[in-house]
This record gives structure tokens, C-alpha cells and sequence, in this order.
């Protein structure tokens, strides 16, 4: 460069704090489909993205260690929404500014992508505690709206940081735990001896303290994620 040019400063995004905490939990290799869905996922313009990852930790502790590092920032510097992205989920490129842009909006607490489990048959990861069975497009919902659930997933999740502030660690626990809701109409039935343990994955426990705060949880069917089973090449 010429030593007469003249350089002008420029005051771009890069002014603002960091607004989401993404983080990918990850127990190393990831599968080559991951990395280009990752590579071509778009964020919201304008904003400032930090993206965190946590390798070799159980996903819960892996989960828990992620919110003890965005709450270790200072309140004025911390971000907004802590973001989850599982190593196995191969995004749509605009899939995490429309989860975004619905959360803002509508003011969710926790919003996930549409995915399904990996098995047979194929279940969206959508329950209501008081419907038994999936919840089935045309009936239960349209396809493309935010709807409430009870549990979902965790592999494509905005989470709103001010919920985790008003939680107690653990945050996230994989099973087993003792049960502490035993329904009264199997109770007399229960050898609670050796009957109250019950196994379950961290997404449990999370929802479960996210409801006893008030959060409003759902799943927005217009964003679709695969969900890729590295062993059998399979997308579900």
C-alpha cells in the first residue's frame, strides 16, 4: 500500500456485545455433513455470535458447563440467548434467523428446531403432557407455526439467558434421579424400595425446571433440521 494512502475509521457490528452464545457440544470427530451445514448456517445480521465448543464432556455435563461459562460473563457484557447445536444435526442455512426472528417476536423462553428422533419409526421430538402419542401435522398443528410443547429436544435450541439466571445448577442432568412425581394411580402398587428411580436424559430434567418458572416452550415446524445417524448414513 502506498504510503500516501489514507485509512479512514469505520465503526461496524463488531461495536456491539456478544447477543448469542452458540455452542456445540461435541465428544470429537464430527461427521462431514455437520461441518457444511455448520459452515453455510446463516446468523442474524448486525449481530455479534460467539461460537463456544465444549469437547469430551457428557452431553449434560457438557450442557452445564455451557451456562456456567455464558453466566461467568459480567451482566453488561453477557449475551442474550445461549444457542445449542447437537454434532449429529445438519441445519437449514436460514434455519437459525428464523428461529431467531420467531423468538424475538413472539418472546419465547426456549424455542427448538423441528427434528425427529433417530429410530424406528421416525418421531418429531414434540410432547404435550396432556396428549398421548406424536403430534401430527394437519391435526395437531400447521406445518411452519411455533407451537407450545411440554419436552423437546436440546440439538437446535435458542435458550433465553435470563431463564438460566433464575435457575439453580444443575441446569442439565442425565438419569437416574429419584422420581418425586409417582402417579397415585400405580403408587399402591410400587415397591417404592427400589421402584422410585427413573432413568432419563438431560432435556428432561431442563423442561421440567423451565416450566416450574413459567417458561413458555415450543417448537417451530417451519424450521426444519436432519438429524443424521453417523453409523447408518441414514437423515432423520
Amino acid at each position: 500500500m502506498p504510503p500516501e494512502t489514507k485509512i479512514e475509521s469505520i465503526v461496524i457490528g463488531s461495536h456491539q456485545k456478544c447477543h448469542i452464545f452458540c455452542v456445540v457440544p461435541t465428544l470429537g470427530m464430527v461427521p462431514i455433513e455437520f461441518v457444511v451445514g455448520f459452515g453455510r448456517m446463516q446468523m442474524p445480521i448486525n449481530g455479534q455470535v460467539f461460537q463456544h465448543i465444549i469437547k469430551g464432556f457428557e452431553v449434560g455435563a457438557a450442557r452445564n458447563k455451557a451456562v456456567t461459562d455464558v453466566l461467568s460473563i459480567a451482566k453488561p457484557d453477557r449475551p442474550d440467548w445461549l444457542f445449542f447445536l447437537g454434532d449429529d444435526m445438519i441445519p437449514p442455512w436460514d434455519g437459525f434467523v428464523k428461529l431467531y426472528e420467531e423468538t424475538v417476536k413472539n418472546r419465547w423462553d426456549c424455542l427448538t428446531g423441528l427434528y425427529y428422533w433417530k429410530g424406528e419409526p421416525p418421531t418429531p421430538l414434540t410432547w404435550r403432557d396432556d396428549h398421548i402419542g406424536r403430534l401430527i401435522p394437519g391435526v395437531h398443528f400447521t406445518v411452519g407455526d411455533a407451537i407450545y410443547v411440554d419436552l423437546t429436544g436440546l440439538d437446535f435450541t435458542l435458550i433465553r439467558v435470563s431463564l438460566l439466571e433464575e435457575m439453580e445448577a444443575p441446569y442439565f442432568k442425565t438419569g437416574p434421579s429419584l422420581r418425586a412425581d409417582m402417579p397415585q394411580a400405580v403408587e399402591k402398587y410400587i415397591d417404592k424400595s427400589n421402584s422410585g428411580i427413573v432413568m432419563h436424559t438431560e432435556d428432561t430434567w431442563f423442561y421440567g425446571r423451565a416450566k416450574k418458572l413459567g417458561a413458555k416452550i415450543g417448537v417451530h415446524t417451519g424450521v426444519r433440521v436432519a438429524h443424521f445417524d453417523v453409523r447408518s448414513g441414514c437423515i432423520y
